[in-house]
């Protein structure tokens, strides 16, 4: 197939570009290794210099991608996949979404779903994007096995008052995405206050045409105020984010809906900065979230069939601290000191109902009413030590402290699980020269069991699932080595890893309980993954730059039964192979892209060898182009799958028919 033979040429790409290497450069390059982040280490450290597989994805580049949801901004970072069905959510090297910690600000979206937070922030409120893949819950807490993703969202401003709008259609759902934000300064007072919202529609897939329901809406609003003075700033931020979708299932007998999953959030920063000649930074942030998400599920599988239907209402609050210091103790010594605690309260309402086929009336439904709760406690810290100009050590541990408990339920004995344990990491830097960085890297991840999994029943697709308080986390320990290259004309960032995760937490089928069907969350999985990823990009020095964005994954899945497979579900390579220029067009700044993106084939086998589900490899071509019209306004088009290819990517929806995206951007 045509699909696969691309495919081959993606891994191709991926040597023969690494022996061009790569740069950052100021005038349009996807990525900047002198940005600074504080994934990784928790001190502001470039990405060059950084121990950990860092990706920033900075405005600039952000500016140029049709937004329709968040996670689309990601698609190009090697490693990470976008999950679509219904609402998007965001896989790293395999691990799933529940296992990627993602945070907004540096302050966490917590989920107690089995599927994982969804990105509920606007699009065009995002300043830039900070990913690390690999285990780092360390410094970025739990549930980040699979890595970390922050959000950077737009804040304060630089004049009196200024502006920004933009208006977005959508050809693949004939939807579209406005935004409008207001921001000034006077004084030391800062403030910004943005709205938005989102009608896409049902996805139109090629060769298959409309997929009725697959719509997803949203809408939101959010203000900043902030206050500095002196050595000292203070920050307010509120967000409402309102988000429903309908989930395509292929069968009309099956339905299953999202109408509601809407969070409210309240957060509180301060940081003094340059407070003594040893206390370079305090930094206190603070936040209350809630959280309320409606489930819906019909099942009619014909007419001598019961019809089975099921809701559930869950509200969610969760409220958290963190609070850290960096630490000047000599001058090639940095620390970084902090405690974070957050509180998730789940109060779920369910109910079941099943009606027999004949039946004159429907059975009252069953309803089950349960609230539980998740205290975890952390201290943690982190060190980098230079050694010598060339050489710099990191290295840093955590301690959990998690307490769990059913405080009531109508239809389960009260429960409790508590866990306590230490994580580190270490890692070290080797810079060479100016151009070159090697690294090394050891570090741990940890995923405490949700809510759900060990108190709260839930039943859908027709079976129901029972909790287990006896659970334990998840774990992984991650090994990567990698190099940076950056002259001023080429980039070159590439990281080889082994990931070894165990106790994974999975649905574990049951014996039937008279027609119905059961199962448990049960720790009996694991998980190794060897992989390599790579950003490449050269400029040819007349304003062509070709890239090359890949990672290639072997991941085998080792069953509690004892039985292993390599036919995990995750495509063996995935990327994006481009050619972007910047030019002037009659005088206005002007950009294309033209890229091939794709994935190989993947399977996956159960726990007793049998093929679940397979997909073939595909590869689209698109093309996108930007210009700025006015020194206040610039449009963005962007035609995706050029030669209207069929595909599906791995446990996703149909891939999308030939479309176009308009973006009209103005600030004022």
């Amino acid at each position: 197939m045509a699909q696969i033979h691309t495919i081959g040429i993606f891994a191709g790409g991926a040597f023969a570009l690494s022996a061009l290497s790569a740069s950052a450069q100021q005038d349009g390059g996807a990525t900047d290794l002198g940005t600074l982040t504080l994934l990784g280490t928790g001190l502001e450290t470039s990405v060059f210099e950084n121990p950990s597989a860092v990706t920033v994805v900075d405005e600039q580049e952000i500016s140029r991608i049709p937004p329709a949801r968040v996670s689309d901004f990601l698609r190009n970072v090697p490693g990470v996949r976008i999950e679509e069905q219904g609402t998007s959510r965001i896989r790293i090297r395999g691990e799933e979404a529940r296992r990627v910690r993602i945070l907004v600000n540096g302050q966490a979206i917590t989920d107690h779903t089995t599927y994982g937070p969804p990105v509920v922030v606007d699009p065009a409120t995002v300043e830039r994007i900070e990913v690390v893949r690999g285990a780092s819950s360390v410094i970025s807490g739990q549930r980040a096995i699979g890595g970390t993703i922050n959000i950077i969202t737009k804040r304060g401003a630089d004049e009196p008052f200024e502006g920004s709008a933009t208006l977005s259609y959508f050809g693949a759902v004939d939807g579209f995405r406005e935004s409008l934000s207001v921001a000034g300064r006077r004084g030391g007072f800062t403030w910004r206050l943005s709205q938005g919202r989102s009608d896409l529609g049902n996805k139109f897939a090629a060769g298959e045409g409309e997929l009725v329901p697959s719509g997803v809406e949203d809408s939101n609003l959010s203000g900043y105020l902030g206050f500095e003075t002196g050595k000292h700033s203070f920050g307010l931020d509120a967000q409402a984010f309102d988000l429903s979708s309908e989930v395509y299932t292929g069968d009309p007998n099956f339905v299953i809906d999202l109408p509601k999953r809407d969070l409210r959030r309240l957060s509180f920063f301060y940081e003094g900065t340059d407070l003594a000649a040893w206390l370079p930074s305090l930094k206190v942030d603070a936040f209350d979230q809630t959280i309320e998400r409606e489930f819906r599920n019909r099942i009619a599988p014909g007419p001598r069939a019961p019809v089975i239907a099921t809701a559930n209402d869950d509200e969610q609050e969760t409220w958290g601290l963190n609070v850290s210091a960096e630490l000047r103790l000599a001058d090639s010594w940095r620390t970084i000191l902090g405690a974070q605690y957050e509180d998730d309260f789940l109060d779920v309402d369910a109910s079941s109902q099943t009606t027999l086929p004949g039946a004159p009336l429907a059975p009252p439904p069953v309803l089950r009413r349960d609230e539980a709760r998740i205290v975890t406690t952390s201290v943690y810290a982190q060190n980098e030590i230079t050694l010598s100009p060339q050489w710099a050590l990191h290295f840093g541990g955590r301690y959990y402290d998690v307490e769990a408990e059913l405080e009531e339920s109508d239809s389960a004995p009260l429960s409790e699980n508590s866990d306590d344990r230490f994580l580190a990491s270490a890692g070290v830097v080797w810079t060479p020269n100016d151009t070159w960085s090697l690294r090394g890297l050891f570090s741990q991840g940890y995923n405490y069991p949700t809510l759900n999994q060990l108190f709260t029943r839930t039943t859908a697709g027709g079976q129901l699932t029972l909790p287990n308080p006896d659970l334990d986390p998840e774990t992984a320990d991650n090994y990567e080595i990698g190099a940076r290259f950056d002259n001023g004309a080429t980039l070159f960032d590439a990281t080889l890893f082994y990931t070894d995760a165990s106790d994974y937490i999975v649905r574990q089928r049951l014996p039937d309980d008279g027609e119905q069907r059961r199962a448990q969350y049960r720790n009996v999985d694991g998980a190794e993954t060897l992989g390599f990823e790579i950003y490449a990009e050269h400029d040819l020095g007349n304003g062509l730059t070709p890239y090359l964005s890949a990672a290639i994954l072997g991941r085998e899945l080792q069953y509690g039964n004892g039985y292993a497979t390599h036919d995990s579900g995750t495509p063996q390579v995935s990327a994006t192979l481009g050619l972007r220029r910047a030019f002037d067009l009659r005088g206005r700044p002007a950009s294309f892209d033209l890229f091939a993106t794709g994935e190989s084939r993947a399977k996956l086998r159960n726990s007793t060898g049998d093929l679940v589900e397979e997909t073939d490899g595909w590869a689209t071509l698109n093309l996108r182009g930007s210009i700025d019209l006015t020194d206040h306004a610039s449009l963005t088009v962007q035609v995706n799958n050029i030669l209207d290819e069929a595909y599906r990517p791995f446990d996703q929806l149909p891939g999308a028919e030939r479309s176009i995206d308009v973006v009209l951007s103005a600030k004022f």
